[in-house]
């Protein structure tokens, strides 16, 4: 009796294995080229047209779904409410693959978290029009990654990668040589990336920071500790999302949204990088390929760096402190080196390895009728 019961478990299992590979069919492996680093004589600077008109952002939220079963533990309007007792201009719910319904908000954009998957290989999809449901559930591949994000991508939204660095999610190799996304969530409450953000800048991507909560209640410990700041010439939405898109933004992490200082301006001329603070900050530090310090200073507004001809790209962080805080952390987009002074967002199409897919299909193939094999006989 007990050995049946364990065969039953077991087929059941394989059961289950089966029916999760069949979404694995629905691929192509991609012959990928790592970018070459940044390089020209001439610099795009997100900064350079800024209007100081500043809306405070988060993108990253779970409400409470199906009475509590799923995500938040907090319904859209105690969210809501949260975020606008801080003093957020744009809160947004990202409950997974659905959209929310938010026809009694103002100002918003339609976002949601894509992907249910043993790999948390998630990306936010940003101003979107509807949600797609189709994921990997299991293992991901890069080639994987990268077709679930041309799945996604349209010429309107924006594409974030949700917490890379959460159970390595998005491995180094892949932030080498993935493209088609546009931001970067390199702060939240799961996890802080920063140093994946280096590491596809430092490989030619251009990319810009995200900071979200990723908050799951309502709670002090969830709600305004990672935030972005949106520089706009009007609240709207194509506003921000062309404000996103050319990297007029910047992440703070923080404590109840509570802001400590603001950018004034970030300019490079003749090679010299200058940023200026709204007020000094406790230290302002330059950082450039690989995450290395290349300047920093102390009880300063102001810092200046020339760029060494090493330097792909250069960004900024710029640190405050205060008894009644604790602190902020600002990370700002950085300047890239190119031969135009100008990025091209467009999509780009990756060549498709045929040998590679057919090889892949091949063998899960064999894997599949060994499984069903097992199943129909044992």
């Amino acid at each position: 009796m007990r050995t049946k019961i364990i065969k039953i478990v077991v087929k059941c299992i394989l059961a289950l294995l089966f029916i999760a590979s069949i979404p694995y069919y629905n691929v192509v492996f991609y012959s990928f080229e790592p970018n070459a680093p940044f390089s020209g004589e001439q610099f795009y600077n997100p900064y350079v047209n800024i209007k100081g008109n500043w809306i405070k952002a988060n993108f990253h939220a779970h409400s409470k779904l199906l009475g509590g079963l799923l995500h938040g533990r907090n319904t859209s309007a105690e969210m809501y409410e949260t975020y606008d007792s801080l003093h957020y201009d744009l809160p947004c719910l990202s409950n997974y693959n659905s959209l929310t319904d938010n026809s009694d908000r103002d100002f918003y954009l339609d976002v949601y978290e894509h992907g249910i998957n043993a790999a948390a290989a998630h990306q936010l999809v940003i101003n979107a029009e509807s949600a797609t449901k189709f994921d990997y559930p299991l293992f991901q591949f890069t080639s994987h990654k990268q077709y679930i994000i041309n799945k996604l991508k349209t010429e309107n939204n924006l594409i974030a990668l949700a917490h890379p660095s959460w159970k390595n999610s998005y491995a180094f190799s892949d932030l080498e040589v993935l493209q088609n996304y546009d931001l970067m969530e390199i702060l939240s409450v799961n996890a802080t990336s920063v140093h994946s953000w280096d590491h596809a800048l430092s490989n030619g991507h251009v990319v810009w920071a995200l900071g979200n909560d990723d908050a799951h209640d309502n709670e002090e410990s969830s709600c305004g500790l990672a935030w972005t700041m949106i520089d706009v010439s009007e609240k709207t939405k194509e506003n921000v999302v062309n404000s996103l898109k050319a990297g007029r933004s910047y992440a703070t992490r923080g404590w109840l949204a509570q802001e400590m200082n603001r950018l004034e301006e970030i300019s490079v001329t003749e090679n010299t990088y200058r940023i200026k603070m709204e007020r000094p900050a406790d230290s302002i530090t330059l950082i450039s390929d690989r995450g290395e310090v290349v300047a920093t200073a102390i009880n300063t507004d102001v810092l200046e760096y020339v760029i060494k001809q090493e330097n792909t790209y250069v960004r900024a962080e710029v640190f405050e402190t205060e008894e009644w805080n604790g602190y902020t952390k600002m990370y700002f987009n950085p300047v890239i080196r190119n031969a135009e002074g100008k990025i091209d967002p467009s999509f780009t199409e990756i060549e498709i390895s045929w040998f590679k897919t057919i090889l892949y299909f091949i063998i899960l193939l064999i894997i599949n009728v060994l499984l069903i094999r097992v199943i129909i006989k044992w």
